[in-house]
């Protein structure tokens, strides 16, 4: 599955020495604390732009850019300098704690776990379908009203119930240590493969590693990225125009770049919808992506379009007015299921030495430059997988779904870790969460009521759709290339990232909730989600006797084998045929929510890297990256910006410059 695109970093002059130093480490903590609040009072607070919803999230691009540059600002003047290596640690630690706040993790954790008794009345009977079922260790008491108060604001004078959230918090912070442990040995597992042996593109990290390729400070005053013409010209073009949009803010009737947002166009009431706008962060980083990717992304968005129509017009559920639903929904996690086997396969001579070299029966398989040996990263697997599989016995689950859930989840992970290191994207989402794989096969009737209910918390590790630690900790391992210490260091550094991001964004959080009121925060992490889930475990509560899903709809069954055979004939022609122009993984995420709001967008990228490419030639894209990171950095400092008018002038009413809310 790799990209033949040219790995657009190797002829930087990079010289990075050192890397995991005290003052990385540091610096790294800081970007996380940092884009924590961030992410938390946008959300919750401002009602501004979706901070942490990407791969690439936007909360961390604005504390490391602003970093990068005022520490170089800085350095020149007090005669010292960061050294590349030290900043891809601190990059990796962003990446890693940004996998925590809301919508990522620890926002649907407090909205789950503060749900079920809050919500219960008489009318929808959750006192008799879910209460006898829950797991009641990892789930705080409303005594007290103490989630009352979290829902509704503190009363003046009294204090944070905080002891009611303490035991449930630490059970949930052993179990997110336990998912951690394991998705980071996988990566570290999966790591050689894809970077040496496939040489995968990483198109998300190509523009982060340029920029930290000569960081600035001592003997210049600003990293070495921004002196250059084109920079500043991009910089301006995206930093202007959100400015620009700004004035907005204050004056309502002026005039405005359509650069964010944009509007769900209806072709046919029987077909799916076509959002024209273009989204500028796509943009960015679709100059990094390959020709095939992108072509290969619209053109399933369009067969999305034709094909959901056409079977919605003969009576098939295919779609809602905007995604994939029913027969194409299955068609789609059909190919996802072939692409994820299809990446054992390719791997499996890697994979057999790693097992190998894990059982000691193969010592000349090296894994010195690895984050951890393969044998800890293989015992950190299985304990990984022990604990879990434990803790979901705990909340009474049966024990053969969760084994299948467990499998379902880590494969579905590796899947979109790969996807986001192959392709770049920084919007993409798996096709359907691990439940999705395993519950229908068995029908309620073949699936215990504790389970269901046990199933809602659990969904909180094993049903992440961006794939929760695996793609940020696949992209560390890239980055891992730029630290010339002892790399085995990172992954305390990680583990800490990780740690200090689940309890500062879990505090900011709760601080938040009772001293504004939870009702008030109004989007999906809180509150809506977990009410609106939990009545749908009620329901599956009640018709216990609802059979596996071929049953009633064989024909989603024949369309998830439609989508298989048609992704093993795309990965055979992929492999068969040089000139074959179309990537496999456009199957595989063809009608998912976040592809069809950036499919238009990325159209508009591979227009715009064809003309480039068949007109100027490849020495011309390769010239045109400083403008493309210009872009990047003045949007980001844009939305920065924006923030910034939003604290002042506009609390509690902010503005969606890089993602609408919802």
């Amino acid at each position: 599955m790799a990209t033949q695109i040219p790995n657009i970093e190797r002829d930087a002059e990079q010289s990075p020495r050192g890397g995991i130093t005290p003052r990385a480490i540091g610096l790294g903590l800081l970007l996380v604390v940092l884009l924590d609040v961030i992410a938390v009072y946008v959300r919750f607070y401002y009602h501004g732009s979706r901070m942490v919803l990407s791969h690439i999230p936007m909360a961390m691009l604005i504390v490391f850019i602003t970093m990068l540059i005022a520490i170089a600002v800085m350095g020149r003047l007090a005669r010292f300098s960061l050294q590349s290596g030290e900043w891809h640690t601190i990059l990796s630690m962003g990446l890693v704690g940004a996998t925590m706040p809301i919508w990522s993790s620890t926002g649907y954790l407090i909205g789950y776990i503060s749900a079920p008794y809050f919500y219960a009345t008489e009318d929808n009977n959750w006192a008799e379908l879910l209460h006898p079922h829950l797991p009641d260790f990892m789930i705080p008491t409303n005594e007290g009203n103490g989630i009352a108060w979290f829902f509704e604001g503190r009363p003046e004078g009294a204090a944070i119930p905080w002891d009611i959230w303490v035991l449930p918090l630490f059970w949930w912070f052993m179990a997110f240590t336990a998912a951690f442990v394991v998705l980071t040995c996988v990566g570290i597992i999966f790591r050689k493969q894809w970077v040496q042996n496939e040489r995968l593109a990483y198109p998300a990290m190509a523009p982060l590693i340029n920029m930290m390729s000569e960081p600035g400070g001592d003997k210049r005053a600003l990293p070495g990225f921004m002196y250059n013409r084109l920079f500043w010209i991009g910089f301006v073009l995206a930093f202007g125009m959100i400015a620009w949009n700004c004035i907005n803010y204050f004056l309502p009737n002026f005039p405005r770049f359509p650069i964010h947002g944009g509007r769900w166009h209806i072709i046919d009431p029987q077909f799916p919808r076509i959002r024209a706008s273009v989204g500028l962060f796509s943009i960015f980083f679709s100059y990094f992506a390959s020709l095939d990717v992108l072509l290969s992304l619209w053109v399933f968005d369009l067969l999305f379009i034709v094909e959901g129509g056409w079977l919605n017009k003969l009576g098939y559920k295919s779609m809602v007015p905007v995604a994939y639903r029913g027969v194409y929904q299955w068609q789609t996690r059909g190919a996802f299921v072939v692409l994820v086997i299809s990446m054992f396969w390719v791997a499996r001579l890697h994979l057999r030495d790693v097992i190998m070299k894990a059982l000691g029966k193969d010592d000349s398989v090296d894994d010195r430059d690895e984050l951890l040996s393969y044998r800890a990263a293989v015992v950190g697997v299985v304990a990984g997988l022990a604990f879990l599989f434990i803790w979901m016995m705990q909340m009474n689950m049966d024990p053969i779904i969760s084994a299948l859930l467990l499998m379902a989840c880590v494969c579905g992970y590796i899947g979109m870790a790969k996807i986001l290191s192959d392709t770049g994207m920084p919007y993409t989402q798996i096709p359907g969460i691990a439940w999705n794989y395993v519950a229908p096969f068995f029908g309620n009737v073949g699936i215990p009521s504790t389970t269901h209910v046990a199933f809602r918390f659990a969904n909180l590790i094993t049903g992440n759709a961006k794939g929760l630690f695996l793609p940020a900790t696949a992209q560390v391992g890239k980055l891992s290339e730029g630290i010339t210490d002892n790399r085995r260091k990172l992954i305390a550094a990680l583990y800490m990232a990780f740690a200090v991001s689940f309890v500062t964004s879990i505090f900011l959080t709760l601080n938040l909730g009772y001293n504004e009121g939870a009702f008030n925060f109004n989007v999906s992490e809180i509150p809506r989600s977990a009410r609106n889930y939990f009545r749908n475990s009620a329901n599956a509560v009640k018709n216990a006797d609802n059979p596996p899903f071929y049953v009633d709809n064989p024909e989603n069954l024949v369309f998830f084998g439609i989508g298989g055979l048609a992704m093993i004939g795309l990965i055979f022609m992929r492999h068969r045929f040089v000139w074959w122009p179309l990537h496999p993984v456009g199957l595989a995420l063809s009608g998912t929510p976040l592809i069809r709001a950036s499919s238009f967008t990325l159209f508009i990228a591979w227009l715009i890297k064809l003309v480039m490419i068949k007109v100027g030639g490849p020495s011309v894209y390769h010239k045109s990256r400083p403008f493309f990171i210009g872009l990047l950095v003045g949007y980001v400092l844009g939305v920065a910006l924006s923030l910034m008018l939003d604290v002042i002038w506009f609390p509690e009413r902010g503005h969606a410059v890089h993602f609408r809310a919802a």
